[in-house]
């Protein structure tokens, strides 16, 4: 069963297309879109972990450049919706 996570993103200023093409290289990241509203961006990261999926936000998605404040979001478990 894959693990989800959504990753809200403020970016600065006349960055985004950077970002989005920075953002859309990496493996686990299967859906980005730019939205209205507190944030500038949402991404949709999938992996076969919860710990793969903390390693990508860390090391991949937190390094890239233009990025003024990024929370990862984590999908409850299905088992756990009763």
């Amino acid at each position: 069963m894959m693990e989800t996570g959504y990753v809200l993103f403020n970016l600065k200023p006349g960055m985004k297309k950077d970002f989005l093409e920075k953002l859309r290289k990496i493996k686990a990241v299967k859906e980005v879109r730019l939205v209205i509203g507190n944030f500038d961006a949402i991404a949709k990261i999938e992996t076969e972990s919860i710990e793969e999926l903390e390693r990508i936000y860390i090391n991949d998605i937190e390094s890239i450049s233009n990025i003024t404040n990024a929370r990862l979001h984590f999908v409850a478990c299905p088992r756990t919706r009763k």
